[in-house]
């Protein structure tokens, strides 16, 4: 895969961990949510999901997404059937399966559930103290993308801190090239002003 490319998978998840968070408070954000949770987690089903239903989807992501990060099971109860497909060649065809629910909310949950498995251990919670915030992780990732960010601004300014000499030199060479390449000059020698104080 090129990099800068996401997996469809990887997408997916992403999309239903942000879901999980999202306010469905006005109707604009409904009706951009509903179709985007229709072509996300059911896009072969007959229709998007009105208000209460797609509230009650995020309802159970957000408790499922609960249970997990204690290391309980998510259940979800439903009534439906596994049905098996014959590929178009019958039993020398690919086989392919369903899962039918009498309540389309349902199968959105199921889809969300499924789709939270297969990206098995890179469903991650972020490790910095009060966020628990569940992230798709990349590599050894253990912040979630905001709190990586938080952590390395951190970081960067306790470095500078630590090592402000170091700073200023690297901020007059930068100083020195650009003045050389503005005048021409490769040999051009800009001595330090003095420090005050």
């Amino acid at each position: 895969m090129a990099s800068g490319q996401r997996s469809p998978l990887r997408e997916k998840a992403e999309w239903l961990l942000r879901f999980a968070g999202m306010s469905l408070a006005t109707p604009r954000d409904f009706r951009r949510l509903r179709l985007e949770a229709h072509r996300w987690l059911d896009p072969d089903g007959a229709r998007p999901l009105e208000l209460g239903e797609l509230r009650d989807v995020q309802a159970h992501l957000q408790r499922g997404l609960k249970a997990l990060h204690r290391k309980q099971p998510w259940e979800h109860r439903v009534q439906g059937r596994h049905v098996l497909l014959s590929g178009a060649k019958g039993l020398h065809g690919p086989l392919s399966r369903r899962f039918e629910t009498q309540r389309p909310s349902d199968r959105y949950v199921v889809n969300a559930m499924d789709v939270l498995t297969e990206v098995g251990d890179r469903l991650r919670t972020c490790k910095r103290p009060g966020c628990g915030r569940a992230f798709i992780a990349v590599k050894r990732q253990e912040h979630c993308i905001d709190c990586a960010k938080a952590v390395q601004t951190a970081r960067v300014a306790s470095w500078r801190r630590r090592n402000a000499q170091r700073v200023r030199d690297l901020a007059h060479e930068t100083y020195v090239r650009r003045k050389r390449r503005e005048s021409g000059r490769r040999n051009l020698n800009i001595e330090r002003r003095p420090r005050k104080g």
